[in-house]
């Protein structure tokens, strides 16, 4: 299994915020010229964040990088 925390399409993303967790699918991921996640875009099962751009989504390096914002679930595991 895929153990890295590099975004998937398929992917739980849960955004960790003080008042509660918010919840999204990982639908589409745009690769720069160097192949790295420029835009990942989420489904959200709910609200979306405050701070999710919904014209560029996230930056794929911020949820790899950013373990105390986002959780990644694949498969039904956590990646930590």
């Amino acid at each position: 299994m895929n153990t890295n925390r590099t975004p998937s399409i398929g992917d739980m993303l849960i955004v960790k915020s003080d008042s509660s967790n918010i919840i999204g699918i990982i639908h589409n991921i745009m690769l720069d010229k160097w192949g790295h996640q420029k835009n990942v875009w989420v489904q959200w099962a709910d609200a979306r964040p405050s701070n999710y751009n919904p014209i560029h989504g996230y930056s794929g390096m911020n949820i790899h990088n950013l373990r105390s914002e986002f959780d990644i679930v694949r498969n039904g595991i956590s990646i930590k």
